[in-house]
């Protein structure tokens, strides 16, 4: 069925249109959509780019559990449009396009002032072998693999593991999603978080309660993180 979803999106979103909607691309260089200074590369056409751009990246309030052990988190904006489209399209298949606008648009996001000015690593929520075996890639490391050459930052795909495989979050509750997740993360090379600075940002598709980044960073933490911080795309739901 993965096959056929991704046949599909082949047909519908072909190769040289729009990353997200599959629509034509202007010829010529790209407009000056954003603020950032970061190299874009015309992946995304102005529609789909503006609608991006029409969400301010800024940094989501915790609650008060998630908040013990995660100093913070920045999203690109809501899931909805064309950041749901594209969190979505990136499921579905690991096209490297989206992977590289959506990374250059998380490091666009992790500029916003307040932020850690550094990171000594970026850390993708990792998935259990059994899920990786399953789906054939990570798309929270495709993500990763891109934010880390955006900001010239170590890329720690490595670090950690997911011990246990953790049922689906979507239609859980607060307290179920906490649950699940609890103790599923352990570090696997401790030795790396000898290196400075000891900030981390975890990086992931969606973020809803903030759940599954609050434990890793835990875990992180107790292996002597000082500062961790998760990235996300998009924000379902609020984190209060």
């Amino acid at each position: 069925m993965r096959e056929l979803g991704r046949a599909l999106m082949d047909v519908l979103l072909p190769e040289g249109g729009c990353a997200i909607c599959g629509g034509s691309l202007p010829s010529g260089d790209p407009p000056p959509f954003g603020p950032s200074s970061l190299a874009w590369e015309p992946e995304v056409c102005p529609r789909c780019l503006d609608e991006v751009f029409t969400q301010r990246p800024r940094p989501s309030p915790l609650s008060a559990e998630v908040a013990v052990h995660l100093d913070g988190v920045v999203t690109a904006g809501s899931y909805a449009g064309a950041l749901q489209s594209a969190v979505l399209r990136l499921k579905a298949a690991p096209d490297l396009r989206l992977a590289r606008f959506l990374g250059r648009l998380l490091a666009e996001s992790l500029q916003a002032p307040g932020l850690p000015a550094g990171w000594g690593g970026i850390v993708p929520v990792p998935l259990h072998r059994s899920r990786l075996l399953e789906r054939g890639f990570n798309q929270a490391a495709l993500l990763a693999a891109e934010l880390g050459g955006a900001l010239g930052s170590p890329v720690l795909s490595d670090l950690c593991e997911r011990v246990r495989a953790t049922p689906l979050q979507s239609g859980c509750t607060r307290e179920e999603r906490a649950r699940n997740v609890a103790n599923c993360f352990r570090l696997r090379r401790v030795g790396l978080l000898g290196t400075r600075p000891l900030t981390f940002v975890i990086v992931d598709d969606v973020v809803t309660t903030g759940a599954t980044a609050g434990e890793l960073a835990r875990v992180l933490k107790a292996g002597g993180a000082e500062v961790v911080w998760c990235a996300a795309v998009a924000r379902a739901g609020s984190m209060m």
